[in-house]
């Protein structure tokens, strides 16, 4: 019988997880760590068993980097936690993290963007400023302070669940469209 890690190995690439060279593209660096940790959730892996998933996806530089960072802690092993710190000041570094924490802040319903697009970049960049969205009502907030003023007008109410928010706005976007 094969141990459980080593068919979760298997598993976690068949679903669609990959090697990781080491990247100077945060971006990157980010949907390859989303996509792992997608990976690893749908698997139920433990925190003690994510480095060692993470790590065998490691080639190249990521690799050589690894290395370094294991030395560094030595002789204590690096925790989940640890590594997930490393990680982020090297591939997705705090000028990045703070760049798209103020494209969240600065965030808007462009013109000819629709509801739907908008919550779809609102959603993308609110993990940048948690502390802003911290709460199902400061969510919906910044969200509904986003909107377009004709959509914002259109919803007299404070709505604090977020999905009633979006299917408001929505609603309302229609309405406005049809008045055009």
């Amino acid at each position: 019988m094969i141990p459980t890690i080593d068919r979760n190995y298997e598993r976690i690439r068949k679903m669609g997880a990959t090697e990781f060279e080491g990247t100077l593209d945060p971006e990157v660096a980010e949907r390859w760590w989303e996509k792992t940790e997608d990976g690893m959730n749908l698997l139920n892996c433990t925190i003690e068993n994510r480095l060692k998933y993470v790590v065998s996806l490691f080639t190249g530089d990521a690799l050589i980097w690894w290395r370094s960072i294991k030395r560094a802690f030595e002789p204590q092993e690096i925790t989940w936690t640890e590594f997930q710190k490393e990680f982020n000041d090297k591939y997705r570094p705090k000028m990045y993290r703070d760049r798209k924490k103020m494209e969240f802040l600065n965030l808007v319903q462009g013109d000819e963007q629709t509801v739907a697009e908008y919550e779809l970049r609102f959603a993308a960049l609110a993990k940048y400023a948690p502390e802003v969205v911290a709460t199902q009502e400061d969510r919906c907030y910044r969200f509904e302070q986003g909107l377009r003023p004709e959509i914002k007008r259109g919803l007299a109410i404070r709505i604090s669940n977020f999905k009633t928010l979006v299917e408001s706005a929505v609603r309302m976007e229609e309405a406005v469209t049809e008045d055009k």
